[in-house]
């Protein structure tokens, strides 16, 4: 799941996984980026409720050290790639009040997801049961060209290729 990073309702995102989690039970799956907004709801939500590091699939983002060691900075694409490729999600569920389908991050990945064939559901306000499916047609552009995995970050576990840091 991904969303406004200023997403104002934790309590719809609850609503929404708790529907998720009556529906599929043991197997859902939360896949997050650890950031703030509509992602720390879906983080706080499945800490609330205890849910194993199997299930719980946290993405922070890999940042530069301020330290004498400088990384590069993973960027937001090679990041939303290497989700779609490495957790093949089933869903994606964007949260936002003020989508568009321009450049910004919550629109990349779902266009990402889309041109993947991922279905992906738009929840745009407090109403937890209100929403939209988001098709190619809603996000103009080509589709996305994967970019390469990135660097693993100090203390990363490397999965499929690619970094996972724990949260």
């Amino acid at each position: 799941m991904c969303g406004s990073r200023c997403w104002p309702w934790p309590q719809t995102v609850a609503a929404v996984l708790d529907r998720a989690a009556a529906r599929h039970g043991g197997d859902l799956v939360v896949i997050e980026g650890a950031g703030t907004g509509a992602e720390r709801a879906a983080h706080r939500w499945c800490q609330e409720r205890g849910l194993p590091a199997w299930r719980h699939r946290c993405h922070p983002r890999l940042q530069a050290s301020r330290g004498l060691m400088r990384l590069p900075r993973e960027t937001l694409a090679v990041r939303h790639q290497r989700i779609l490729r490495d957790e093949g999600p089933r869903l994606v569920v964007v949260f936002h009040e003020a989508f568009t389908p321009g450049p910004g991050v919550s629109a990349d990945i779902a266009r990402r997801a889309v041109a993947a064939g991922v279905p992906v559901w738009l929840v745009p306000g407090a109403d937890s049961g209100r929403g939209r499916w988001l098709t190619a047609a809603d996000l103009p552009g080509p589709p996305p060209a994967p970019p390469g995995p990135p660097p693993a970050a100090p203390g990363a576990v490397v999965r499929g290729g690619a970094p996972v840091t724990p949260c």
